[in-house]
């Protein structure tokens, strides 16, 4: 008789197959957003200051952390499906608030109520989107293929990042109005949503449990903090992502000081097509040298050029800040995959949304560092001073992982 928390052959459900297709589509519309390439250049041209500008992303940070634990408890307790839907529909609800922001009086606090909702959809995607693909996988029997199915899933992402900066950049130079830019982004938006609603629930693979959400969330904490493995991981992560997603949405207005405004989203186009590349073969590469050997050493010669292109600050930097996207690829997708491998499976999404919880803490207060640094001195010099304070501790506890479990 086979173990109960596995289904059996006969019960699957062929259905499941359109799972991975369908969220690798909707992953694609939902990163299609063309304002998203300037996005900082958006905020800061309606709020008047950097700091302003990145309070908008620390929003959405804090927003995601409060909204991170409560709604991975919901995921694991109500159904993948059904949250994917409503962070497709919140995820809209966020771009409509961006959009009419700039046509209202109290334009930043309409900007905050978009952060809101921004936080909530990801949160809501946090864990849950990662666990269907595992969920679904293990159904098919096919859980080996969990890192070439995530890859590939953020490979359409960043096709889509890139589509939207080659648009954006033709808008721009057109004379379209970032408002309109905006406006544009909730037709694909719209898209993500009617793709959501073809997915396939994948069956229970565990027994579910009946105690009570926040003994869940204990539970799930207990696990993290008693396996030595994952609990440096996730320290690693937490820091890694408040510096590099802080970085990330700050970069445009370093790009815009070295290069023509119209051209700014050039530089998201060429980067996330390396990005879209780099995820489509990192199956392969973590097959190839393990998940661990990956994370580790991906990890030192991306924070290497990206320190040479902020230290540089000429034509040049933007071409090599392009190229780290292909170590982020690897990384993200190595990080994943280890993650998941070490997460139990009565709590998944969960243990994956207490993660993010203390990731997006540490990235509101990153956000609004750097804005900050950058009025009273550079976008450059911000970008330099926190990715060093991010490297010297990533790279150390990564280090510190592979010597002990390679």
């Amino acid at each position: 008789m086979p173990p109960r928390h596995l289904p059996r052959a006969r019960t699957i459900d062929r259905r499941l197959t359109r799972n991975i297709p369908l969220l690798a589509a909707n992953e694609f519309f939902a990163e299609l957003r063309f304002y998203m390439p300037v996005a900082v250049l958006v905020f800061q041209s309606i709020t008047g200051s950097y700091t302003a500008g990145m309070s908008v992303f620390a929003v959405v940070s804090f927003m995601l952390a409060i909204f991170e634990i409560p709604t991975g408890v919901l995921s694991d307790k109500w159904g993948r499906r059904n949250t994917l839907i409503v962070g497709s529909v919140a995820e809209l609800a966020a771009v409509a608030c961006y959009a009419a922001a700039p046509s209202l009086p109290h334009s930043l606090w309409m900007l905050y109520l978009g952060a809101t909702f921004y936080g909530f959809a990801g949160a809501l995607f946090s864990g849950n989107n990662h666990a269907m693909v595992y969920e679904t996988l293990i159904a098919l029997r096919r859980t080996t293929e969990t890192g070439k199915a995530l890859g590939r899933i953020s490979s359409l992402g960043q096709a889509g990042l890139a589509l939207s900066g080659v648009a954006a950049m033709a808008m721009l130079w057109m004379g379209m109005s970032y408002q309109m830019l905006m406006i544009l982004s909730l037709g694909s938006l719209i898209a993500s949503i009617t793709l959501s609603l073809f997915t396939i629930e994948p069956p229970q693979h565990y027994i579910k449990e009946d105690h009570h959400p926040w003994q869940h969330m204990k539970t799930a904490f207990q696990a993290i903090v008693k396996n030595p493995k994952l609990r440096l991981l996730s320290i690693a992560s937490m820091i890694r992502h408040s510096g590099g997603e802080s970085a990330y949405y700050f970069t445009p207005s370093f790009i815009d000081s070295v290069w023509p405004s119209w051209l700014t989203p050039l530089y998201r186009t060429l980067q996330h097509s390396l990005g879209a590349a780099g995820f489509w073969f990192a199956g392969l590469v973590m097959k190839r040298f393990g998940a661990l050997k990956v994370l580790t050493g991906v990890t030192i010669i991306g924070d290497a050029f990206a320190l040479a292109a902020y230290a540089l600050a000429s034509v040049f930097s933007p071409v090599i800040l392009m190229s780290t996207q292909l170590f982020y690829a690897l990384y993200t997708t190595a990080e994943r995959t280890v993650q998941q491998e070490n997460f139990t499976d009565q709590q998944r999404s969960t243990m994956g949304s207490i993660i993010s919880f203390g990731g997006q803490i540490a990235m509101g207060l990153a956000s609004l560092g750097l804005g900050l640094i950058a009025d009273t001195m550079t976008p450059a010099a911000a970008l330099i001073v926190v990715l060093v304070f991010r490297s010297v501790i990533v790279n150390s506890i990564y280090w510190k992982l592979y010597k002990r479990h390679r």
